[in-house]
């Protein structure tokens, strides 16, 4: 209760009973809540927020080291059916496959506006807290730069304060030296960090992203950067793991933004090469899990390739039980594998 003298000034009797006229709460410094708020509780996101690179780890908001597994869509153009679209299905695999990211491949031939596909999928993380890879689905971005730095500039303004956001600028550079396809990397880098300074960013490496050893050479500078390796077990065994390791040593963090335990070609049968080799597959598992590298298998959909992880009966929204997944059918034994599809092999290195 304030009580002041008479004999105060009129001035400072008026002030005084205006501040003491009643006695307010003590006041409490607002915090901002968590960007991950939104997020629903115990999803990935929820679980692991901010994603940061901390040298060749990848680490949660904790500071605890995080290993996202999951699929790819196909690229919209190529796509049988939407799939990845599915916000049910994107929840039977975050509830049922304990799926934590999924990968929106996109086509470069026409991104004057954000493909309404891309909004689907980004959104639907979102919402469910998954993570999501924003994939720049070429083998030539070096030649679409302007193009690109356009489209995430655009991308980041609208997303960028989500943690769920994963940019991943150059899918697998084919033709290019690593000092052009570096060169790319830094202008749209630069234009993403003008917008999200934080996020992760995948870098594409060169000879359809299996080079990483030369990235690590000359790295771009930068903060949350990894860099791209993709193996198909088939095709790829020891001798690209030992690349992987090289740019490991030299302090490159990595992530297999796409794999297969098939050949490189995603298991065409037009090729003879619809197999599924389980056991190098898992020797890459294995090392993946030793050096905490996150992964995505290729690719949500229903085709005869054994990359598809989905069979010809499963619904676009799902549910989509194990007996809806590609599998192998216990065929000849090639010198590489089982003929089959690799869908459910994959989706149970999800679920570990």
């Amino acid at each position: 209760m304030c009580n002041y003298p008479l004999a105060m000034a009129a001035f400072t009797a008026i002030f005084s009973t205006l501040a003491c006229a009643s006695d307010p709460p003590a006041i409490v410094p607002w915090t901002p809540p968590p960007v991950d708020s939104a997020a629903p509780a115990g999803s990935p996101v929820a679980v692991h927020g901010q994603l940061k690179v901390v040298g060749t780890q990848l680490l949660d908001q904790a500071g605890a080291p995080v290993q996202l597994k999951g699929v790819s869509g196909t690229r919209f153009d190529w796509e049988s059916r939407p799939f990845a679209q599915s916000k049910q299905g994107l929840t039977f695999m975050r509830d049922n496959w304990n799926l934590s990211v999924i990968r929106a491949a996109i086509p470069t031939t026409n991104t004057a506006t954000i493909p309404a596909q891309l909004d689907e999928i980004v959104q639907n993380a979102i919402d469910l807290g998954v993570y999501v890879l924003v994939d720049w689905h070429t083998e030539d971005a070096v030649d679409q730069q302007d193009q690109a730095v356009a489209f995430f500039t655009a991308m980041a303004e609208k997303y960028g304060a989500y943690p769920n956001v994963i940019w991943e600028p150059y899918n697998e550079p084919a033709r290019q030296t690593w000092a052009q396809i570096k060169a790319y990397h830094e202008a749209v880098v630069a234009a993403i960090r003008a917008v999200d300074p934080d996020n992760l960013i995948v870098l594409g490496t060169p000879n359809w992203s299996n080079y990483v050893d030369q990235a690590a050479a000359d790295p771009v500078l930068g903060t949350n950067l990894l860099y791209t390796l993709h193996f198909y077990s088939c095709t790829h065994t020891q001798w690209l793991r030992d690349r992987g390791n090289t740019a490991i040593a030299a302090g490159l963090a990595l992530f297999v933004t796409e794999f297969g335990a098939t050949y490189s070609d995603g298991g065409l049968v037009s090729n003879n090469h619809n197999y599924v080799c389980e056991d190098e597959a898992n020797l890459w598992f294995t090392w993946m899990a030793q050096n905490n590298i996150s992964g995505v298998a290729w690719k949500l959909d229903q085709c005869t390739d054994s990359s598809c992880i989905l069979t010809s009966d499963a619904p676009v929204n799902g549910p989509w039980p194990d007996n809806m997944l590609s599998t192998d059918v216990g065929g000849a034994v090639s010198g590489a594998g089982i003929q089959g599809g690799h869908g459910l092999f994959v989706v149970n290195w999800i679920r570990e």
